[in-house]
C-alpha cells in the first residue's frame, strides 16, 4: 500500500472512532430500575459518559414518553439539573411526591457539541404520611361541634372523612378530597350542629378516617364526644 494509502486508512480510522464515541450515550447507574426509594432518603442518580462527552441536563418526570431528541415534553418534567463540571451525580434538594418517575440524563460531544439522551429509566417515591387524630370544639351556647383532623405526607392528595354515631348508628358524615404539599401539614374543619332531637351532653362516638387516591393507603381512628 502506498504512503497516500496508508494516510487515508489512518484518518478513517480516526474518525470512525470519534463518531462511535459521539454516538455512544450516558448510561444511567442509579436508581436501578424499578427501584423503590423511601424517604426522608431521595433519589441519588448516578450515571457514566463514553469518553470525550461531557455531563448535560438531567431531567425528571412523571410520564415515560420522550421527544424525537430524547428528552421529556417540558410538561412532564418535574425536575431539571444542568451539568458544567463533569458531574455525574446528582440527588434533588426537594422532595418528590410519591409515585413512579422516569428519568434521562444527556451527554455532550467534545467534537460536535451534539447532545445524546440516555434511554428513560424509573424508580418510585414511597408513600409516607400521618394522620393526627381531630381537634374537637364545642359551642354550648350555639350547640355546634367542630372536628379538625390534620395530616402530613408526600401524596399529592388526600380524602378525609368524619362521621358521628349514636349507640352505633351514623347521625351525620361529612368528607372531602384536598390537595396535599409536602413538607406543609393539611388540615380540614367539619362542622356538626346538634338537631333539638338529640340533648345536650348525650355520648357520640367520632369515627375519623382518611384515604389516599390511587392507593390502599389509608387510616383512622375513633372517639367519644359529648353533645354541645
Amino acid at each position: 500500500m502506498s504512503r497516500w494509502g496508508y494516510r487515508i486508512a489512518a484518518l478513517v480510522a480516526v474518525f470512525g472512532a470519534i463518531a462511535a464515541t459521539a454516538l455512544a450515550t450516558p448510561a444511567p447507574v442509579t436508581p436501578q430500575p424499578g427501584a423503590v426509594i423511601d424517604p426522608p432518603a431521595s433519589p441519588v442518580f448516578t450515571w457514566t459518559v463514553p469518553v470525550d462527552e461531557q455531563s448535560d441536563p438531567l431531567f425528571v418526570a412523571d410520564k415515560p414518553d420522550t421527544t424525537t431528541a430524547g428528552s421529556f415534553p417540558e410538561r412532564n418534567v418535574v425536575r431539571a439539573h444542568s451539568f458544567a463540571n463533569g458531574e455525574t451525580t446528582w440527588s434533588p434538594s426537594a422532595p418528590l411526591y410519591a409515585g413512579r418517575y422516569w428519568w434521562v440524563v444527556a451527554s455532550h460531544s467534545s467534537y460536535t457539541s451534539q447532545r445524546y439522551f440516555s434511554p428513560p429509566r424509573d424508580f418510585r417515591i414511597g408513600l409516607t404520611f400521618e394522620f393526627d387524630r381531630s381537634q374537637v370544639r364545642r359551642s354550648l351556647s350555639q350547640h355546634w361541634l367542630r372536628l379538625t383532623p390534620h395530616w402530613q405526607g408526600n401524596m399529592r392528595a388526600v380524602r378525609v372523612k368524619a362521621s358521628l354515631l349514636l349507640r352505633g348508628r351514623i347521625i351525620w358524615t361529612r368528607s372531602a378530597l384536598r390537595t396535599n404539599r409536602i413538607g406543609s401539614p393539611g388540615s380540614i374543619t367539619f362542622t356538626w350542629h346538634r338537631p333539638a332531637s338529640i340533648r345536650q351532653g348525650t355520648v357520640l362516638h367520632v369515627r375519623e378516617g382518611f384515604s389516599v387516591p390511587g392507593s390502599s393507603a389509608g387510616g383512622g381512628d375513633g372517639f367519644s364526644v359529648k353533645a354541645p
